[in-house]
């Protein structure tokens, strides 16, 4: 009923709403005099380069009151000066970077400290933004939920409606993938829109990885070593994002690697170490100064046979408007341009669409993981990652109860003592109000 009330009530609010809009086709952007269309053609596929000393300046018809940077393959730091405001670019290395402005305005400049290459700028004006702007906030401080996705969509396959069934409970979900794309941006820009889609909105870990074919481990370590990376540099990396975010619960892929992809098992067979490495003070001691110790309470591997759980991605989300968590992922893979020529496509879809629900799936199925290594009992339920386990969000609820109860049996005590103190006096009073009674009646007597 709430629900409905809330609904109706936003729908009122609706016409009242101001949105933003688009108005880069208003606007003059130039480098030294120089107009390049790329940097507007609402194409992320072009770009163009900005050396350091030159000046990006913006002249608009209408006042701006945000703007939008969409780089080709990481930003760089850079001052965005207007009106008498001078604000940092580039401080998070966001490939997609959304900078609301202090004050309207319709002149900018942009400089940054090192060259850099810019996809696309847009201008925005005042209200709600546009569906396609992403506002990036940094990764957690603490997760509930760390994944450990080998390849940009792996997250929205594999582990298919993972993502969005945990965000709809409240959950922090942080994504570290294995692997980059560096060598093929676009990929880096569908794995930005497929997560925005899917309901995250802090900015994954991209591996220092490149992404390599084989059908083993050997073969996925021989890759990596071609590019002059360790197992143990590997190892590092997770172990240090493990006491980073300190998850609760962390996901890793099938030991066999799904269809057999050698990143995708030596993700998992660095994991099963990493885990345990990463509450080992004598195992890399900068990350332990860094961040200390952790030893996660759960781990779960997809088709893992033992200790095997169930997921369910096929119940309505009220979170996601009433859709499925199989539905959302699907929308989040669509967002995976390049990809869609693939036979991920027909495994997640139907071969002619006609999937409608997770279950649907037979092979690989997203629903099947296991309880690799837990901290805090098995599964009884077998249909939850955070059986046994509370959410961050809850454990500050439950925080702020035991304050509460602290406070309110404090108060309590202080009332008693007051209680028992003022007894006290009028105990005091009255023996004393006798003792002169007596002594009065005494001298009466005599």
């Amino acid at each position: 009923m709430m629900k409905k009330i809330i609904l109706g009530f936003l729908i009122f609010l609706i016409p009242l709403i101001t949105w933003a809009e688009n108005i880069t086709d208003k606007v003059t952007i130039t480098i030294d005099n120089y107009k390049d269309e790329k940097i507007t053609d609402d194409n992320e596929l072009t770009y163009i380069t900005v050396s350091k000393d030159k000046v990006i300046k913006i002249e608009s018809m209408e006042e701006v009151d945000g703007i939008y940077i969409v780089y080709e393959l990481s930003s760089q730091k850079g001052l965005l000066k207007y009106n008498d405001e001078t604000e940092n670019l580039g401080e998070n290395n966001f490939l997609h970077e959304y900078q609301k402005l202090k004050s309207k305005t319709k002149t900018l400049e942009i400089t940054y400290n090192e060259d850099v290459k810019i996809a696309e700028i847009y201008l925005l004006s005042e209200g709600a933004l546009p569906s396609f702007v992403e506002t990036w906030l940094p990764p957690y401080e603490k997760a509930d939920l760390l994944l450990f996705s080998t390849h940009s969509d792996d997250e929205q396959l594999f582990f298919l409606g993972l993502i969005p069934t945990y965000i709809a409970r409240g959950a922090n979900v942080q994504v570290v993938y294995f692997t980059n794309h560096n060598d093929n941006p676009k990929r880096l820009h569908e794995q930005l829109h497929g997560l925005y889609t899917v309901g995250v909105r802090n900015y994954p870990i991209i591996g220092f990885i490149p992404d390599a074919w084989s059908t083993t481990l050997d073969g996925a370590i021989k890759n990596m070593n071609k590019s002059n990376i360790t197992v143990d540099d590997a190892l590092k990396f997770e172990v240090e994002n493990i006491r980073r975010f300190k998850p609760l619960v962390i996901v890793g892929h099938d030991e066999k690697g799904e269809y057999s992809h050698g990143q995708h098992i030596l993700n998992t067979y660095i994991l099963k170490d990493a885990i345990l490495k990463a509450n080992d003070k004598d195992y890399d001691l900068e990350s332990f100064n860094k961040d200390g110790l952790w030893d996660t309470p759960k781990l779960y591997l997809h088709l893992y046979k033992e200790n095997p759980i169930i997921m369910d991605y096929d119940t309505p989300l009220e979170y996601f408007d009433g859709k499925t968590a199989y539905e959302v992922s699907k929308e989040g893979y669509s967002k995976h341009n390049s990809q869609q020529w693939t036979w991920f496509t027909a495994w997640i879809n139907g071969k002619n669409n006609e999937f409608t629900k997770a279950t649907d799936i037979k092979t690989y199925s997203p629903l099947e993981f296991g309880l690799y290594r837990s901290l805090v009992g098995v599964d009884i339920n077998k249909n939850d990652m955070f059986e046994n386990l509370t959410l961050r969000k809850d454990e500050v609820k439950e925080d702020e109860k035991a304050k509460d109860t602290d406070e309110r049996n404090e108060k309590l005590d202080q009332k008693k003592i007051s209680n028992e103190s003022m007894m006290a006096i009028c105990l005091i009073a009255a023996s004393f109000l006798i003792l002169i009674i007596v002594l009065i009646c005494y001298k009466k007597k005599n």
